[in-house]
């Protein structure tokens, strides 16, 4: 049977303006909801999009931009004696949109709240790409494996559910025969 070809859905991103989600996605606003953040599961299940549907929806440049922004914003927040410098942002946000394009802003807000509250150590001096960079790709380890947990628990919830109808469905065949 022949398919008919599928209409392209777009996603609510593309309907924004880019001002709109540059506020809506900027790391001020995201952290004065941070605190609905209490768990990796909370940012998972959260419906801010990827970083993948940013680019793909507001180009490179924007999410680039948007990334970088985010770094600025940890750089101050952290009051450092030595901040990263521009290429050195530039740099790392590059690596954060090659690397962690799964990511969703969710997970940044938990990530950089994570930072901010000394989950991965103090920063006194400075705060290089590299410990940016492993702290991201120790989040997103611990990430998956939450996500495989999760994953794993509705298959079994689900197999469980299956097991349990086929349990009644033969209850109903087997009193079917007997009348």
């Amino acid at each position: 049977m022949e398919q008919l070809p599928q209409k392209k859905q777009t996603s609510n991103i593309a309907m924004i303006s880019s001002g709109k989600l540059r506020t809506l996605y900027s790391p001020k606003t995201c952290f004065r909801h941070a605190n609905k953040l209490k768990t990796i599961s909370d940012a998972i299940n959260s419906i801010a999009p990827t970083i993948a549907l940013l680019k793909k929806e507001k180009g490179e440049d924007f999410t680039r931009a948007l990334v970088m922004a985010w770094i600025v914003y940890l750089n101050k927040l952290l009051d450092l004696k030595n901040p990263m410098n521009e290429e050195q942002i530039e740099l790392c946000a590059d690596s954060i949109l090659s690397d962690f394009k799964a990511l969703k802003i969710s997970d940044l807000t938990f990530v950089f709240k994570s930072i901010t509250s000394g989950k991965y150590g103090k920063f006194y001096e400075r705060l290089s790409i590299s410990d940016i960079l492993s702290i991201f790709n120790e989040y997103f380890d611990e990430r998956c494996n939450v996500a495989e947990q999760e994953t794993l628990r509705v298959h079994n919830d689900l197999k469980s559910d299956m097991t349990f109808s086929d349990s009644k469905n033969i209850k109903r065949i087997l009193m079917d025969k007997n009348k």
